[in-house]
């Protein structure tokens, strides 16, 4: 979607409604039943300069289909990339060559009506009339969904009332209730069939039965209207077709599992309360269908603008997006001036807790080392793992959980969330980034947010809420082999093909530590609560650790600027469990907002983590990954990317509901400029690796 990239960031101060208005002919005669729709919107549109402001608000505020909306921006694009060619430098030039390495200069000499043609092929698809589209609509209304999963419901049952009857009746008695039954199914088979014809009209063949199982489903209702009428028409059927009935009789059953998975994933989609968490939303169900990773990448990018609320800001193409790119799908993760605070009720606090210490058997200096930082943002987790004797995150735990009395929460004692913590402690591998001090520094970084930046008042948290992100902090990169799960994808591993490449690492992590607590009585912290307890506690550390998938980063946070941003924004109610994801993901990508020197060495550690990936995806013959490859890739770049594309937007929207955290966010602009000061030096490096 480079086109949609293109038409968001491009503003001209002169924009030549010609070429809109030239859009609006070119569309009319693909498709003339749009016409006036188009017509309308460049109607309203023709007083603003801004021609991704037009755009937006044609996306905004009409329901196009995903196929309509797309060749809608495709068309603009080619057309104003036909026209504005000649006016551009070449540095823009190379941003907007296309991934196929097709050039604009190539392009530019086709005729307007071949560069039509292109996005028609290469998306494979076509416009719905008017028609179709409200045909669409009402199969996917909830009314027409919970019609059909009904009557699934009740042909499942007449299934087995023939079924059962056959066994009970004799051959005359059976014979004369079998057909008002079979006349009953004949009814129930028909009205299948209309709705597969109506499905077949409203999308064409090729988009309905993409859903290979949806021909199955045909098949076996064709079938089935035919045996049904046979017996209707002779009712002295062989042996042989009545065994053939039964097994078709039990293969409808599946339609019922189909239908009902129909009406689950209607069921469990969320209300969009703004223009831009639909827009969203699309974008994102946009991106599961198109198979070309280019298009998939500049997505993101879209996602990652409207999310950031830069859609409407004066800016120009940079050439760093595939930077960009690279962060928005890997997995990675300046002392400030600001002054601790100490409140009366905070001293109060850790009064009580140093009484209460004695009984954890936490060494004396790691405890003053906790007492002092283990809300502070720029604690050295490398000093207190050595402190701690490589135990620093069992004495974190320990203190956290004294420090909110969890222990009295979770109904257990000390030395069963030291049994459990130790576990969580040894499954971390010695990785030089993925390690148990970086579960540690994690920890440690939700509290502060929780505490510090005042998340536990503004979300009203209760303890159970608290416990929940500060586990899900420790435990989540349990496990973690030191390898990117695109790279456990692409080399077939065990994990990918469990999890069945869906964010693997990420669902192996709390499920491994989960097994801990329940194969390992005296390590189980959860046994102790209530079933609804447990199972709200257990979904909510799920969903923070899958939260930390790089992959839905962009989605994700375009999501939680809107809600943040939204009239109905609740961070104490139904956008809790939201802030609670995005507070654990922040911190696990945190390390560019705290002190130089330990974020220099948390960059040295991943960097050197990802070419040792690298050295393995060459060797087994496998795609290097973006910045996995060690003669190419510059460490003060990379993190002036990860800055400025993952990091930044990620605290802006945090700062967005804990106004504390402003003062920090300058640590970012301090950290980059030293980046930046550090890009010559290995430049220099690179040139020497490459020509050893």
């Amino acid at each position: 979607m480079k086109y949609l990239r293109f038409l968001m960031l491009l503003n001209f101060d002169n924009i030549n409604l010609h070429y809109y208005q030239q859009f609006r002919y070119l569309l009319y005669q693909k498709r003339e039943e749009n016409y006036k729709e188009i017509q309308y919107y460049g109607n309203q549109f023709e007083g603003f300069q801004s021609f991704s402001y037009i755009r937006f608000n044609l996306l905004i505020t009409k329901d196009y289909s995903q196929q309509q909306l797309i060749l809608l921006i495709v068309i603009t694009y080619k057309q104003l990339q036909f026209n504005m060619l000649a006016s551009r430098s070449d540095s823009q030039l190379r941003s907007l060559e296309n991934p196929d390495k097709q050039t604009m200069r190539g392009e530019s000499s086709k005729r307007s009506d071949k560069l039509l043609e292109i996005p028609r092929k290469k998306l494979n698809m076509r416009l719905y009339t008017e028609q179709e589209q409200k045909i669409q609509n009402l199969i996917n209304s909830k009314t027409v969904t919970i019609s059909i999963i009904a009557l699934v419901g009740i042909y499942a049952i007449l299934i087995f009332v023939i079924v059962a009857l056959e066994e009970l009746m004799d051959e005359t008695q059976f014979n004369n209730v079998s057909v008002i039954l079979s006349w009953i199914e004949l009814g129930i088979l028909i009205v299948f069939i209309l709705e597969i014809a109506v499905g077949l009209y409203a999308w064409g063949v090729m988009k309905y039965y993409k859903d290979k199982w949806l021909i199955l489903d045909t098949l076996i209702i064709l079938l089935s209207l035919f045996f049904v009428i046979f017996e209707l028409a002779d009712q002295k059927t062989s042996n042989v077709v009545k065994v053939i009935q039964a097994v078709f009789r039990f293969l409808r059953i599946f339609l019922l599992i189909r239908k009902a998975q129909t009406f689950r994933r209607l069921s469990t989609m969320s209300t969009i309360s703004t223009p831009a968490e639909k827009i969203v939303r699309f974008l994102s169900e946009l991106k599961e269908v198109i198979e070309l990773e280019s298009m998939k990448l500049d997505i993101d990018y879209c996602i990652d603008k409207i999310g950031n609320n830069q859609l409407y800001q004066m800016g120009k193409l940079d050439d760093d997006n595939a930077e960009a790119m690279g962060w928005l799908n890997q997995s990675q993760q300046g002392k400030s001036s600001v002054r601790k605070i100490v409140t009366v009720e905070q001293q109060q606090q850790q009064k009580k807790v140093l009484a209460n210490f004695q009984r954890l058997n936490i060494p004396k200096r790691v405890l003053e080392l906790l007492d002092k930082q283990h809300d502070d943002l720029y604690i050295d987790p490398f000093e207190c793992d050595k402190l701690s004797g490589g135990e620093g995150l069992v004495y974190l735990m320990l203190f956290l959980f004294e420090n909110y009395n969890l222990y009295d929460v979770f109904l257990i004692k000390p030395k069963v969330v030291r049994s459990y913590f130790e576990e969580v402690m040894r499954g971390y591998q010695d990785n030089p980034y993925h390690n148990r001090v970086h579960a540690q520094d994690v920890a440690q970084t939700c509290n502060f947010l929780l505490n510090r930046c005042k998340f536990i008042e503004i979300g009203q948290l209760d303890e159970q809420d608290i416990a929940c992100v500060l586990i899900a902090g420790a435990i989540h990169d349990y496990g973690h082999p030191g390898l990117t799960n695109a790279f456990l994808i692409n080399s077939k591993n065990e994990l990918a093909l469990t999890y069945n490449d869906q964010s693997v690492l990420e669902m192996f992590h709390p499920s491994q530590c989960f097994k801990i607590a329940w194969t390992n009585q005296k390590a189980n912290i959860f046994e102790s609560l209530t079933f609804q307890k447990y199972r709200r506690i257990r979904e909510s550390i799920i969903s923070m650790v899958l939260s930390t998938d790089m992959a839905h980063h962009a989605s994700e946070l375009a999501i939680t600027n809107s809600r943040v941003a939204a009239p109905d924004f609740e961070p104490y109610g139904k956008d809790k469990q939201r802030l609670m994801d995005l507070v654990v993901h922040s911190s696990d990508v945190s390390n560019p907002t705290k002190s130089f020197e330990i974020y220099k060495q948390w960059t040295e550690r991943v960097l050197t983590e990802f070419w040792l990936q690298g050295d393995k995806e060459r060797e087994l013959g496998l795609p290097i990954s973006y910045l996995c490859n060690r003669y190419t890739t510059n460490m003060a770049e990379a993190q002036l990317g990860f800055i400025d594309y993952v990091v930044k937007p990620t605290f802006s929207c945090v700062q967005g509901f804990l106004p504390a955290f402003e003062p920090y966010l300058e640590n970012l602009d301090k950290n980059k400029a030293k980046w930046q000061e550090l890009v010559g030096y290995y430049k220099q490096q690179l040139a020497s690796i490459q020509t050893q």
